[in-house]
């Protein structure tokens, strides 16, 4: 980056400087972000239309707001190259999109000012969300601002989490970036004024007042409503299709707001940002402001191929009662609530079903049910974990694939210490194929990162709570079945499970086999080993309780001692646990016939959860049936049942 040739960047020591620049520093410094990026990004090819419309946009927003404190999310991510340029990147852009380089998007990684990873769309408002209810959680007092655009609002996401915002009546200020077609009807300079006028700092003390002194007047609530009728009635002729759209969310729109004009953008987020509850500006930009008339405004303007450079990369930086397991998490759940106020469970209108509905009555401050919209709920834990809180995502297995997007991209490539508690893992019975929760252990454990685990019992299941509420390096992840499991009691405080720690259920000398199994499949293997037992083949049982990262030095040794191996998970086996304890096998150059047991490679039908199991061969019978047949071909003879002593 030549200095020189971009003297008010050069001089920006800090990002808050910027807030005491007059009108021609901040104009000046906005035309030389422009050049800079057009410059920079043309030699190194990449998203420049997007950026290019929300220059002045973007150094309003640093004029008015300190990133340090205030936060903020931009989406799509191509739309933060200004706000890189300001927070001290632009001597970085001659490696933009290179090996070891300046990331294209967002990381958290990158920078303090980089508040959410953003490489998709449509995901700035719910991560804005989940800031916000943090910051009220935690008793904080910034600013929470989502820049949405370029496409972004086709996305559902988008609208999920402006109906939550807007019920929440939050504060909160969404940016809408119209970079396309105009979308309402823009009447002109009538518009920009009734536009100033309803988002003054005047009238919105006259708001405030209103309903302040309403209460206590005759009537006063029919004026009050009179009075918002006539601000509702005045955005909806000026701008019909927009105003009345949002405003039915809960937001408070202004707009359109001219996204080239800096004094106008000033004057709107100042005032905005003294406003309470949802704030909507609907901005209106150009894409590729600057190209010139051919481009702007075309699809030519969203990318450029590079020009030729010798820009080379840097190097990478290291970066014998029974109780449901339902409620024994709800009752784990509830403890930790209790004693933590920074602890937020999450559900998607699955409150009653995943035991949250006492915790809701106790404590609803600390539940969010987010409705239908699972992205959402993912989304906004990963703000929440941003801002300090410790969610826990309450959600039946088979529903978390819904949210598939948000638990890699802005979860697990973010290592955000979410926790996700995942119900209904295994088969469920009569919901059938579209419930079953068989494939959690295969696409969690795919996610560089993500911890996945899986209680034998009440008590282990408590431990890994315990676990999950103290893990903080990255998400982590618990799934428990549907059904009842024994109830348990204990003595003295519980202790969490060492992340990656199994443990050894039964050991016998001169064991042939060695059954390795989780969740749900621990107490099944153990009755099977009591069984082949029985017929004098003795099996080592090893609880792994972890399928992400295994317990290597456990199962290595039990896999070396044995000659054959069974391995057991209710899930599918494409990408499974077994296939992770092959991977270890391979990895430490050991040989042994193994057998995976498993869900079968088809979408398994109706019925009671013991006929999933038996269509899976997963009942204790068979699972001694199998391991019978892989110790015969072992040792070449068919064994001989015991006599069992008297």
């Amino acid at each position: 980056m030549d200095l020189d040739r971009y003297p008010h960047i050069a001089e920006i020591e800090h990002p808050r400087d910027i807030q005491g620049y007059d009108p021609p520093q901040l104009t000046a410094l906005a035309e030389e972000c422009r050049e800079f990026l057009i410059e920079s990004i043309g030699q190194t090819g990449g998203h420049l239309g997007a950026a290019l419309g929300v220059v002045e946009l973007t150094v309003a927003l640093f004029n008015q707001f300190d990133f340090l404190s205030d936060r903020i999310a931009w989406d799509v991510g191509h739309q933060a190259h200004v706000h890189k340029v300001l927070t001290g990147r632009g001597p970085q852009f001659d490696q933009y999109g290179l090996w070891g380089g300046l990331c294209k998007f967002l990381e958290r990684t990158d920078s303090p000012y980089d508040h959410m990873g953003a490489g998709h769309a449509s995901t700035s408002v719910s991560a804005a969300l989940g800031m916000a209810l943090a910051r009220d959680r935690m008793g904080q007092s910034h600013a929470v601002i989502s820049v949405i655009g370029d496409g972004a609002m086709t996305g559902g996401l988008a609208y999920e989490a402006l109906h939550l915002a807007g019920s929440l009546d939050l504060n909160l200020i969404v940016i809408y970036n119209d970079n396309g077609m105009s979308i309402d009807r823009n009447v002109g300079g009538f518009t920009r004024t009734v536009t100033r006028i309803t988002s003054s700092e005047a009238y919105g003390h006259l708001r405030e007042e209103l309903k302040r002194v309403s209460g206590h007047m005759p009537f006063g609530s029919e004026i009050l409503k009179s009075f918002k009728h006539m601000e509702r009635s005045l955005k909806d002729y000026f701008s019909p299709d927009v105003a009345a759209f949002f405003e039915s969310l809960g937001f408070h729109y202004f707009g359109p707001v001219p996204g080239h004009d800096l004094k106008d953008l000033i004057s709107m987020l100042s005032h905005a940002k003294s406003m309470r509850g949802p704030i909507l500006i609907h901005v209106h930009t150009v894409k590729g402001k600057g190209l010139g008339p051919e481009l702007e405004n075309t699809f030519a303007a969203h990318a450029v191929s590079p020009k030729k450079s010798k820009a080379k990369p840097v190097k990478a930086k290291p970066v014998k009662a029974t109780k449901s397991w339902t409620q024994v998490f709800s009752e784990g759940i509830a403890d930790l609530v209790a004693k933590d106020p920074k602890v937020m469970a999450i559900t998607a209108a699955m409150s009653s079903n995943t035991g949250l509905e006492p915790l809701k009555e106790r404590f609803p401050e600390q539940v969010l049910d987010v409705g239908i919209a699972e992205a959402n709920g993912f989304c906004s834990a990963a703000g929440m974990a941003v801002g300090g809180l410790k969610p826990f995502v309450t959600i039946y297995s088979t529903f978390a694939q819904r949210a598939f997007d948000q638990l890699i991209h802005d979860i697990g490539v973010q290592q955000l210490p979410v926790r996700i508690m995942m119900d209904r893992g295994g088969f469920v019975g009569a919901d059938g194929p579209t419930h079953h929760g068989v494939f959690d252990l295969s696409y969690l454990r795919l996610i560089p990162g993500l911890v996945h685990m899986a209680p034998m019992n009440e008590l282990e299941m408590r431990r890994m709570m315990l676990t999950a509420y103290f893990h903080e390096s990255g998400p982590i992840a618990m799934r428990y079945p549907r059904g009842d499991t024994e109830a348990m009691s204990w003595e003295g405080a519980l202790e969490p499970i060492p992340v990656g720690e199994g443990e050894l259920l039964i050991e016998r000398p001169g064991a042939e086999l060695v059954l390795i199994a989780v969740g749900s499949m621990v107490s099944r293997a153990l009755a099977a080993a009591e069984a082949l037992a029985g017929q004098g083949v003795f099996c080592n049982v090893v609880n792994a309780r972890f399928v992400k990262p295994l317990d290597e030095r456990l199962l290595l040794e039990q896999i070396e001692r044995a000659r054959g191996v069974v391995t057991l998970e209710e899930n599918v086996l494409a990408g499974g646990f077994g296939e992770a304890v092959l991977r270890i096998m391979a990895d430490g150059e050991l040989e042994r016939p193994t057998r995976l047991l498993g869900a079968p490679d088809r979408f398994v039908g109706f019925g009671s959860q013991q006929d999933q199991l038996r269509d899976a061969g997963l009942l204790p019978e068979q699972i001694e049936e199998t391991a019978l047949d892989l110790w015969s071909r072992i040792m070449g003879k068919r064994p001989q049942p015991q006599r069992r002593p008297a």
